[in-house]
């Protein structure tokens, strides 16, 4: 995760780029530098223009003999071989000439450079491995004006995390993450990554849980899926008909899973009676639970016929026969059925037909009617609407994949 925040050489040299190609016209206004530092550091300027470092670091190394230096001398005598050491691909040796600019007294800096100083010097120390100095610049950079905006707010961010300011990374990310929904934009990747390492870090499971729903119902990446229906499984509160839902969710969703839990998920559909669950658990290595296939040799040869009947039967009966329609692939039978048991009522749990209309509704490709479906889902108990929430996440996405 934090290998896209470190500094390469390109973009150390875009961030420094204007600045170090103007310098020594920059420093002969406001603080006055001294007359034979300024000399030597035109000199480095027009060796550096030419590319020639060795004659650029000679005239740094004759500046910094100079005896009656000041502090603003050093401040222009470090940032000089900050860019020089930049143009030779030696960001070690910048480094070290960034952090020194970045260290003096924050009154030798002019107030227009400090974003500039010290952004270059956490990044450089970000790529150092200097993480203590790395949060130091960070908080400094988010006082100057302007303050740190976009990819540079999270570098901050990131050197924050690195440091272990994880309050400090995670309230800047959520400001970020903020201001991006309040324009009708995705919450960006890489902060919620940083929350979701803070969270883990600080042993936070109901937010690490929270923010895994948010890169789910906004990223749709399958590690994300792995991480939060792993999660899900082992949710306080689950029932059993959740267990196969979620199943279904992983059937369709493609993600990864293991033999332990198509075991979970196959026993629990068996005991129910979800036979085509069943046997999807088994091809996947679930064991523990008998062999659905003879079952539903059987249950086939009349299924035909217990489709034709529901709408002589009532909403129990329909909602049962679209559970087992859905397991066996027949999703357009599915959906007329769940249809109709919500026209004809009296389904002890009022979610169930809605649950899996949406399901067969995604299942068919119709996402954004699936997403209305299980939008509109309001079940009491928390670990159930978990699941009503992922499956509508699910349709969300794969009806908006462009936004992905």
């Amino acid at each position: 995760m934090t290998s896209k925040f470190l500094l390469a050489a390109a973009s150390a040299a875009i961030l420094l780029g204007v600045a170090s190609t103007a310098m020594a016209a920059e420093a002969a206004k406001g603080p006055k530098p001294t007359a034979a530092v300024l000399k030597n550091l035109q000199a480095a300027q027009t060796a550096n223009n030419k590319k020639d470092f060795p004659a650029a670091l000679a005239a740094i190394d004759a500046a910094k003999k100079v005896s009656d230096r000041t502090p603003y001398d050093d401040y222009l005598i470090a940032r000089f071989a900050t860019s020089i050491h930049i143009g030779m691909q030696d960001l070690d040796a910048a480094d070290v000439d960034a952090e020194a600019a970045a260290d003096l007294d924050p009154s030798a800096i002019p107030d227009t450079e400090k974003p500039a100083v010290y952004n270059t010097a956490m990044q450089l120390a970000l790529r150092g491995k200097h993480t203590d100095k790395a949060v130091k610049y960070a908080k400094a950079y988010l006082a100057t004006t302007p303050p740190p905006t976009g990819k540079d707010l999270e570098t901050v961010v990131m050197a924050l995390y690195q440091g272990g300011d994880y309050a400090g990374a995670t309230a800047l990310a959520q400001k970020n993450i903020d201001a991006a929904i309040a324009a009708n934009q995705k919450p960006p990747r890489n902060d919620l990554d940083v929350i979701l390492a803070s969270q883990v870090k600080q042993k936070d499971e109901v937010g690490a849980e929270k923010t895994l729903e948010t890169l789910v119902a906004n990223y749709n990446m399958p590690d994300d899926w792995n991480q939060i229906m792993g999660v899900a499984l082992t949710t306080k509160g689950m029932r059993d008909v959740d267990y196969v839902y979620m199943g279904r969710l992983m059937f369709l969703q493609g993600g990864k899973i293991t033999p332990s839990d198509a075991s979970l998920i196959g026993a629990t559909a068996s005991r129910l009676g979800f036979l085509g669950e069943a046997a999807q658990a088994q091809k996947l290595g679930g064991t523990g639970f008998a062999d659905p296939g003879p079952k539903i040799e059987a249950d086939k040869k009349t299924f035909a016929q217990q489709v034709a009947a529901g709408p002589k039967q009532n909403g129990v009966y329909n909602v049962k026969t679209a559970e087992a329609a859905y397991g066996y692939g027949m999703y357009p039978e599915a959906e007329a059925l769940a249809k109709a048991a919500k026209e004809k009522g009296g389904v002890q749990d009022s979610t169930e037909p809605d649950m899996v209309l949406g399901m067969a509704q995604a299942a068919q490709n119709k996402y954004a009617d699936a997403a209305q479906t299980f939008g509109a889902i309001n079940q009491s108990n928390p670990a159930s609407a978990r699941v009503a929430r992922l499956w509508g996440y699910y349709a969300k996405v794969k009806a908006n994949p462009a936004a992905n």
